[in-house]
């Protein structure tokens, strides 16, 4: 999947928001992903359709929440399924962040650029 038109940012948002929910039910459950998407209204206006356009206040959110240990825990997990979920290899680094990973996984299908 390329990222050339509006149909497939689109797309790449949809698996985006997908991963977060699916990996915070999965991990945790509804209420807390419900939760987190009031809280993101709420504290900073942004609507559950915008979450991957904000991904930096979702990463400070669950950080906030879950602390640095359980926060890296989760978003490693979220990136693991988004890059699944795009058929990428997933680059598992220790240090990576995951704004980082959805910044990678764009440049990766963007062609590098």
């Amino acid at each position: 999947m390329s990222l050339a038109n509006g149909d497939q940012l689109e797309r790449f948002n949809a698996v985006l928001l997908e991963s977060i929910d699916g990996t915070i039910i999965a991990l945790l459950s509804r209420g807390v992903a419900d939760a987190l998407y009031q809280y993101l209204y709420r504290v900073h206006s942004i609507p559950k359709n915008e979450v991957p356009n904000n991904i930096e206040k979702v990463s400070s959110a669950l950080q906030q929440t879950f602390g640095i240990s359980g926060s890296r825990t989760i978003c490693k997990f979220i990136a693991k399924r988004f890059y699944t979920n795009l058929h990428l290899t997933f680059p598992n680094s220790p240090t990576l962040t995951l704004p980082e990973y959805v910044e990678e996984a764009r440049r990766t299908l963007l062609g590098g650029k």
